[in-house]
């Protein structure tokens, strides 16, 4: 008897063994999976650099992420001089992660001027840098790969290239075991064709497309203590940032349909408000809310994006109130 749970022991053991070199093979030799960067070209033309910059500072709204911002004033404006050279997010209590948001001016040694240009677009849409390190999925990669055409992610490139060059490392994103161990898992190469062209006719298509591709859901759906979200609660509001400078706290409110806790209530004006001037009903400012690159949103596109906001189901969470000193 004796004999036989020694070998059952062993056995499990090996078992054991065998699991935990088969995660290790799968985290650390298999992820994150990446393939060469495309030989491609960004284009330099007037038009390119202007679609670029419309994308990049009123829809993607890649600069508010990656920019210091004027820590003083609610809106999310970047430090001028400053645009695109980076961003530390600081501690987020609860959080198994402390961001940094990576240089996005030509600089050579700290941003991307050294960077191919299949390099950018590997990182835009499948998740991994120059040196093949996953990136932490608040860059959101997924959603780029599902939105963002070969010509809208290319003109992206062709502006960030005329961003003035600035020196600036920020440093790189911790994320704490073990989620830095599926993060490494997040990347994937594109397995189909580039997504169509975003929807310009269809007001509800267009407004969820404009949902998506400006990461509203970031910041809107409910997460729990360890920033995971929550089922059945996407844009419900509820996740708290901690604001600069011990000034308090901001609360990303619910904007589903919900008349009472949501924007149910909310006129057409009070949206516009809120895109054109940060302001919430209430004539409140809102903070850490990025109404600045918003307010650029050409009429149309302002339109569609309340048409898909009155379109999201309506969910019953009231949140707190934001508290800034």
């Amino acid at each position: 008897m004796k004999k036989i749970l020694v070998r059952a022991a062993l056995a499990l053991v090996a078992l054991v063994g065998l699991a935990a070199a088969a995660v290790a093979i799968k985290f650390y030799v298999l992820s994150p999976a990446l393939r060469a960067a495309p030989d491609v070209h960004a284009p330099t033309s007037a038009e390119a650099v202007a679609r670029g910059k419309y994308l990049v500072e009123h829809v993607t709204g890649c600069t508010g992420c990656h920019s210091p911002v004027q820590d003083d004033k609610p809106g999310d404006f970047p430090v001028p001089g400053r645009l695109g050279a980076g961003r530390d997010f600081g501690d987020m209590p609860g959080a198994p992660f402390h961001l940094r948001a990576p240089n996005l001016t030509p600089d050579r040694d700290t941003g991307i001027g050294a960077w191919t240009d299949g390099e950018v677009l590997r990182a835009m849409r499948e998740g991994v840098s120059r040196d093949g390190r996953p990136l932490f999925p608040q860059m959101p990669y997924l959603t780029y790969a599902r939105t963002l055409t070969d010509g809208d992610a290319l003109s992206i490139i062709a502006y960030l290239r005329t961003l003035t060059p600035i020196a600036n490392d920020v440093g790189r994103t911790e994320v704490r075991f073990p989620v830095s161990m599926f993060v490494r898992a997040a990347p994937a190469p594109l397995a189909s064709a580039p997504p169509a062209p975003p929807p310009s006719s269809d007001k509800l298509a267009r407004g969820n497309w404009l949902l998506a591709v400006a990461s509203c859901h970031d910041c809107h759906d409910s997460v729990d203590a360890r920033w995971e979200k929550i089922p059945g609660k996407a844009l419900a509001g509820g996740a708290r940032f901690i604001l600069a400078g011990g000034r308090g706290y901001a609360i990303a409110p619910n904007i589903t349909a919900d008349p009472a806790t949501g924007i149910g209530a909310y006129s057409d004006d009070d949206l516009r408000r809120v895109f054109q001037r940060g302001q919430g009903k209430s004539g409140r400012s809102l903070y850490v809310m990025p109404w600045s690159f918003y307010a650029g949103l050409t009429p149309d596109d302002q339109d569609a994006l309340i048409v898909a906001l009155r379109a999201v189901p309506p969910v019953v969470n009231a949140v707190e109130p934001t508290q800034v000193r």
